[in-house]
Protein backbone atom coordinates (compact mmCIF):
# COMPACT_ATOMS: atom_id res chain seq x y z
CA UNK A 1 0.00 0.00 0.00
CA UNK A 2 2.76 2.43 1.00
CA UNK A 3 4.68 1.55 -2.15
CA UNK A 4 1.67 2.40 -4.32
CA UNK A 5 1.33 5.78 -2.60
CA UNK A 6 5.03 6.52 -3.13
CA UNK A 7 4.79 5.54 -6.80
CA UNK A 8 1.69 7.70 -7.22
CA UNK A 9 3.38 10.71 -5.65
CA UNK A 10 6.47 10.18 -7.79
CA UNK A 11 4.35 10.18 -10.96
CA UNK A 12 2.42 13.21 -9.75
CA UNK A 13 5.70 15.10 -9.25
CA UNK A 14 6.75 14.20 -12.81
CA UNK A 15 3.50 15.64 -14.14
CA UNK A 16 3.99 18.73 -11.96
CA UNK A 17 7.50 19.22 -13.33
CA UNK A 18 6.21 19.02 -16.90
CA UNK A 19 3.38 21.48 -16.24
CA UNK A 20 5.70 23.91 -14.47
CA UNK A 21 7.95 24.07 -17.53
CA UNK A 22 5.14 24.27 -20.08
CA UNK A 23 2.62 26.56 -18.39
CA UNK A 24 3.88 28.38 -15.33
CA UNK A 25 7.39 29.75 -15.41
CA UNK A 26 6.93 32.38 -18.09
CA UNK A 27 7.07 36.15 -17.60
CA UNK A 28 3.43 36.91 -18.61
CA UNK A 29 2.13 34.45 -16.02
CA UNK A 30 4.07 36.16 -13.23
CA UNK A 31 2.87 39.55 -14.45
CA UNK A 32 -0.83 38.63 -14.45
CA UNK A 33 -0.55 36.82 -11.13
CA UNK A 34 0.76 40.02 -9.56
CA UNK A 35 -0.96 42.79 -11.54
CA UNK A 36 -4.64 42.12 -10.82
CA UNK A 37 -4.34 41.59 -7.03
CA UNK A 38 -2.01 44.58 -6.62
CA UNK A 39 -4.39 46.80 -8.62
CA UNK A 40 -7.35 45.74 -6.48
CA UNK A 41 -5.50 46.35 -3.27
CA UNK A 42 -4.25 49.78 -4.32
CA UNK A 43 -7.82 50.76 -5.19
CA UNK A 44 -9.14 49.68 -1.80
CA UNK A 45 -6.25 50.91 0.33
CA UNK A 46 -6.21 54.51 -0.95
CA UNK A 47 -8.40 55.49 2.00
CA UNK A 48 -5.65 54.30 4.35
CA UNK A 49 -8.13 52.39 6.52
CA UNK A 50 -6.61 48.93 5.90
CA UNK A 51 -4.15 47.93 8.61
CA UNK A 52 -0.70 46.67 7.54
CA UNK A 53 -1.26 43.08 8.72
CA UNK A 54 -4.42 42.84 6.63
CA UNK A 55 -2.62 44.26 3.60
CA UNK A 56 0.19 41.70 3.77
CA UNK A 57 -2.02 38.65 4.40
CA UNK A 58 -4.78 39.73 2.01
CA UNK A 59 -2.54 40.69 -0.89
CA UNK A 60 -0.42 37.55 -0.55
CA UNK A 61 -3.54 35.36 -0.62
CA UNK A 62 -4.92 37.22 -3.63
CA UNK A 63 -1.67 36.84 -5.55
CA UNK A 64 -1.72 33.09 -4.90
CA UNK A 65 -5.40 32.84 -5.88
CA UNK A 66 -5.08 34.72 -9.17
CA UNK A 67 -1.67 33.32 -10.08
CA UNK A 68 -2.55 29.66 -9.64
CA UNK A 69 -6.13 29.60 -10.91
CA UNK A 70 -5.41 31.70 -14.00
CA UNK A 71 -3.15 28.99 -15.42
CA UNK A 72 -4.57 25.90 -13.76
CA UNK A 73 -8.08 26.65 -14.98
CA UNK A 74 -7.03 26.37 -18.63
CA UNK A 75 -4.29 23.71 -18.46
CA UNK A 76 -6.52 20.64 -18.74
CA UNK A 77 -8.73 22.38 -21.32
CA UNK A 78 -5.73 23.04 -23.55
CA UNK A 79 -4.45 19.50 -23.15
CA UNK A 80 -7.86 18.04 -24.03
CA UNK A 81 -7.92 20.14 -27.20
CA UNK A 82 -4.38 19.20 -28.27
CA UNK A 83 -4.63 15.53 -27.31
CA UNK A 84 -1.91 15.77 -24.67
CA UNK A 85 -4.29 14.74 -21.92
CA UNK A 86 -5.19 11.53 -23.75
CA UNK A 87 -1.50 10.60 -23.74
CA UNK A 88 -1.43 11.09 -19.99
CA UNK A 89 -4.45 8.82 -19.64
CA UNK A 90 -2.62 6.12 -21.57
CA UNK A 91 0.08 6.09 -18.89
CA UNK A 92 -0.30 3.79 -15.84
CA UNK A 93 -1.61 6.55 -13.56
CA UNK A 94 -5.01 7.25 -12.04
CA UNK A 95 -7.18 10.30 -12.73
CA UNK A 96 -6.50 11.55 -9.22
CA UNK A 97 -2.72 11.21 -9.63
CA UNK A 98 -2.80 13.20 -12.88
CA UNK A 99 -4.84 15.99 -11.33
CA UNK A 100 -2.73 15.95 -8.16
CA UNK A 101 0.35 16.45 -10.33
CA UNK A 102 -1.26 19.46 -11.98
CA UNK A 103 -2.22 20.90 -8.59
CA UNK A 104 1.34 20.40 -7.31
CA UNK A 105 2.67 22.50 -10.20
CA UNK A 106 0.35 25.27 -9.07
CA UNK A 107 1.54 24.81 -5.50
CA UNK A 108 5.17 25.43 -6.49
CA UNK A 109 4.16 28.46 -8.56
CA UNK A 110 2.12 29.83 -5.65
CA UNK A 111 5.10 29.51 -3.31
CA UNK A 112 7.28 31.52 -5.68
CA UNK A 113 4.65 34.21 -6.25
CA UNK A 114 4.07 34.54 -2.51
CA UNK A 115 7.79 34.95 -1.88
CA UNK A 116 8.01 37.64 -4.58
CA UNK A 117 5.21 39.59 -2.85
CA UNK A 118 5.75 38.82 0.81
CA UNK A 119 9.40 39.83 1.16
CA UNK A 120 9.15 43.43 -0.13
CA UNK A 121 5.64 43.94 1.24
CA UNK A 122 6.69 42.97 4.77
CA UNK A 123 9.62 45.38 4.59
CA UNK A 124 7.52 48.28 3.28
CA UNK A 125 4.62 47.76 5.72
CA UNK A 126 6.98 46.91 8.62
CA UNK A 127 5.05 43.72 9.35
CA UNK A 128 7.60 41.21 10.63
CA UNK A 129 7.34 37.53 9.70
CA UNK A 130 7.39 36.22 13.27
CA UNK A 131 7.08 32.52 12.43
CA UNK A 132 8.39 31.69 8.94
CA UNK A 133 7.48 28.00 9.22
CA UNK A 134 3.80 28.71 9.95
CA UNK A 135 3.73 31.28 7.14
CA UNK A 136 5.26 28.77 4.72
CA UNK A 137 2.71 26.10 5.68
CA UNK A 138 -0.17 28.56 5.24
CA UNK A 139 1.12 29.60 1.80
CA UNK A 140 1.65 25.97 0.73
CA UNK A 141 -1.86 24.87 1.73
CA UNK A 142 -3.38 27.99 0.15
CA UNK A 143 -1.51 27.35 -3.10
CA UNK A 144 -2.61 23.72 -3.20
CA UNK A 145 -6.23 24.62 -2.49
CA UNK A 146 -6.44 27.33 -5.15
CA UNK A 147 -4.66 25.08 -7.65
CA UNK A 148 -7.21 22.35 -6.93
CA UNK A 149 -9.97 24.89 -7.56
CA UNK A 150 -8.39 25.71 -10.90
CA UNK A 151 -8.17 22.00 -11.76
CA UNK A 152 -11.90 21.60 -11.04
CA UNK A 153 -12.73 24.56 -13.28
CA UNK A 154 -10.52 23.16 -16.03
CA UNK A 155 -12.12 19.73 -15.72
CA UNK A 156 -15.61 21.21 -16.06
CA UNK A 157 -14.93 23.67 -18.91
CA UNK A 158 -14.90 22.63 -22.56
CA UNK A 159 -13.18 25.72 -23.96
CA UNK A 160 -10.64 28.24 -22.66
CA UNK A 161 -13.15 31.18 -22.62
CA UNK A 162 -15.49 29.01 -20.52
CA UNK A 163 -12.69 28.30 -18.05
CA UNK A 164 -11.83 31.99 -17.78
CA UNK A 165 -15.47 32.93 -17.23
CA UNK A 166 -15.95 30.28 -14.52
CA UNK A 167 -12.72 31.42 -12.84
CA UNK A 168 -13.91 35.01 -12.59
CA UNK A 169 -17.36 33.96 -11.38
CA UNK A 170 -15.71 32.17 -8.46
CA UNK A 171 -12.78 34.48 -7.76
CA UNK A 172 -14.38 37.90 -7.56
CA UNK A 173 -17.09 37.02 -5.00
CA UNK A 174 -14.31 35.53 -2.85
CA UNK A 175 -12.22 38.68 -3.21
CA UNK A 176 -14.96 40.89 -1.76
CA UNK A 177 -16.58 38.48 0.74
CA UNK A 178 -13.64 36.64 2.31
CA UNK A 179 -12.30 39.34 4.62
CA UNK A 180 -9.53 40.29 2.22
CA UNK A 181 -10.08 44.03 2.50
CA UNK A 182 -12.15 44.14 5.68
CA UNK A 183 -11.83 41.86 8.74
CA UNK A 184 -14.64 39.31 8.92
CA UNK A 185 -15.72 40.53 12.34
CA UNK A 186 -16.64 43.90 10.81
CA UNK A 187 -18.85 42.35 8.13
CA UNK A 188 -22.57 41.57 8.60
CA UNK A 189 -23.24 38.13 10.14
CA UNK A 190 -24.88 36.89 6.94
CA UNK A 191 -21.77 37.74 4.92
CA UNK A 192 -19.55 36.02 7.47
CA UNK A 193 -21.59 32.81 7.12
CA UNK A 194 -21.15 32.91 3.33
CA UNK A 195 -17.44 33.65 3.73
CA UNK A 196 -16.94 30.49 5.78
CA UNK A 197 -17.71 28.44 2.67
CA UNK A 198 -14.92 30.14 0.69
CA UNK A 199 -11.31 28.86 0.78
CA UNK A 200 -9.87 32.38 0.45
CA UNK A 201 -11.28 33.18 3.91
CA UNK A 202 -9.13 30.52 5.54
CA UNK A 203 -6.07 31.47 3.51
CA UNK A 204 -6.24 35.12 4.62
CA UNK A 205 -6.98 34.12 8.21
CA UNK A 206 -4.13 31.58 8.38
CA UNK A 207 -1.62 34.05 6.96
CA UNK A 208 -2.76 36.87 9.23
CA UNK A 209 -2.58 34.59 12.26
CA UNK A 210 0.88 33.24 11.42
CA UNK A 211 2.26 36.69 10.61
CA UNK A 212 1.09 38.06 13.94
CA UNK A 213 3.40 36.00 16.13
CA UNK A 214 0.88 36.00 18.99
CA UNK A 215 -1.23 33.58 17.03
CA UNK A 216 -4.21 31.63 18.20
CA UNK A 217 -2.88 28.14 17.55
CA UNK A 218 -6.35 26.60 17.48
CA UNK A 219 -7.58 29.05 14.83
CA UNK A 220 -4.47 28.53 12.72
CA UNK A 221 -4.70 24.72 12.85
CA UNK A 222 -8.39 24.87 11.97
CA UNK A 223 -7.65 27.09 8.96
CA UNK A 224 -4.96 24.69 7.72
CA UNK A 225 -7.24 21.69 8.25
CA UNK A 226 -10.07 23.33 6.30
CA UNK A 227 -7.72 24.27 3.45
CA UNK A 228 -6.51 20.66 3.32
CA UNK A 229 -10.09 19.38 3.21
CA UNK A 230 -10.92 21.86 0.44
CA UNK A 231 -7.95 20.56 -1.57
CA UNK A 232 -9.01 16.93 -1.29
CA UNK A 233 -12.68 17.62 -2.02
CA UNK A 234 -11.91 19.80 -5.04
CA UNK A 235 -9.49 17.26 -6.54
CA UNK A 236 -11.91 14.36 -6.00
CA UNK A 237 -14.71 16.37 -7.62
CA UNK A 238 -12.42 17.29 -10.52
CA UNK A 239 -11.51 13.63 -11.09
CA UNK A 240 -15.19 12.61 -11.14
CA UNK A 241 -16.24 15.46 -13.42
CA UNK A 242 -13.42 14.80 -15.86
CA UNK A 243 -14.04 11.06 -15.91
CA UNK A 244 -17.71 11.60 -16.74
CA UNK A 245 -16.89 14.06 -19.51
CA UNK A 246 -14.37 11.71 -21.10
CA UNK A 247 -16.54 8.56 -20.86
Amino acid sequence: MARRWIQGLSRAFCIAKKDAKVYYFKAPNFTYGLLMPVSLFIAFSISGQINPSLIVSGLTSLVILFGTTSIEAVAVVLEKQTGTFERLLAAPVSFFTILLGKALAGLFFGLILAAVVLAPLSAISQVAVMNPLLVFIAIAFSSLTFSALGVLISAYAKWVPDAQMFSNLLRFPMVFLSGTFTPLELLPPQIEIVARFMPLTYSVEALRTSLGGSANTGTYLLDILVLGLFSIILLVLAARVLQRRLD
